[in-house]
């Protein structure tokens, strides 16, 4: 069980800067984690490529799975390397050792869930009717792209007539909430599984009440992420270019996964494990300063 700490909104720059301080205290390590992550997921895929019909399938639905038991591992391995000892490839199965994997992809379920709710409302407010006049807008537009033609305004009332745009524009905020609301119990459940043993369903309890109690240092960490993303995916595109030019698409293909992999990922994990760290109260365990001051997976 853990308590939710309250931290100031500079505690959103401190988990970036704790991720790429882990990172750079055993870089080698953590590429060779995501590697063996990498290789693992292709090797899936490749295997769902080979067998037939419904087994195939099964396969692909397997590589879903592989996604959260890697996550949980590699937070292991960032934790060891937090406490001085080595990042291995062999803490990637540390969920499966210690039973978390239910627990893990009970995330999965819950997007699932929201997929097929968001579908059924998005049906309920358009109706077929709605589907029919948004889909006669779009062969309509894409008609007017190939032909060069400027549409005046009385023609694009015309054609919006008939598209219920506002029930259209309610179901893409309330998606964007249900997105933002999942995307913050997803954030810390990884974690809470992995190392204070949470349920599934609780973690992601606690990692959304966390996430809006501390929603000004996760809108830091957001914002900042979002600045370091976008400079490491400028160094990647540069990267890229040199790799199609050498080697093709393919090549730049894999200069693309090699770096979501190796680099990307491993402060993503990171980020979480640090956040992780600070946010929460850990019963026997010694909590961090707050910076800037002194079996059933659906159970509780």
């Amino acid at each position: 069980m853990s308590e939710i700490r309250k931290l100031p909104a500079s505690a959103g720059a401190q988990w970036l800067l704790d991720a790429f301080s882990l990172y750079a205290r055993a870089p080698m390590q953590l590429a060779v984690i995501g590697v063996v992550w990498m290789l693992t997921t292709s090797l899936i895929l490749l295997l769902a490529q080979l067998l037939p019909g419904w087994l195939g399938l099964m396969v692909q639905l397997l590589s879903l799975a592989v996604g959260p038991l890697m996550f949980g591992g590699m937070l292991w391995a960032v934790s060891e390397i937090d406490q001085g000892r080595p990042g291995l490839p062999t803490h990637l199965l540390q969920p499966i050792r210690d039973r978390r994997v239910t627990h893990l992809l009970v995330p999965l379920a819950i997007q699932l869930i929201a997929i097929i709710a968001l579908g059924t409302l998005l049906f309920a407010l358009i109706g077929s009717e709605g589907f029919g006049a948004f889909n006669d807008l779009l062969h309509r537009a894409q008609e007017l792209q190939q032909s060069g033609k400027q549409l005046s305004n009385e023609e694009t009332l015309a054609l919006m007539a008939n598209v219920p745009v506002k029930r259209i524009m309610l179901w893409i905020l309330i998606a964007f909430a249900t997105f933002v609301a999942l995307s913050m119990a997803m954030f810390a459940q990884p974690a809470l599984v992995v190392f204070d043993r949470q349920s599934g369903m609780h973690a992601l309890r606690m990692s959304l009440q966390g996430c809006i109690e501390n929603f000004p240092a996760m809108a830091v960490f957001m914002v900042l992420g979002l600045i370091a993303a976008m400079c490491i995916y400028f160094l990647v595109f540069v990267l890229m270019q040199v790799a199609l030019l050498l080697g093709g698409m393919g090549a730049a293909a894999f200069v693309m996964q090699l770096s979501m992999t190796t680099v990307i990922m491993p402060l993503y994990v990171g980020a979480v494990y640090a956040a992780w760290k600070q946010m929460f109260a850990h019963r026997g365990r010694t909590p961090p300063p707050v910076p800037g001051g002194p079996g059933n997976v659906f159970a509780a």
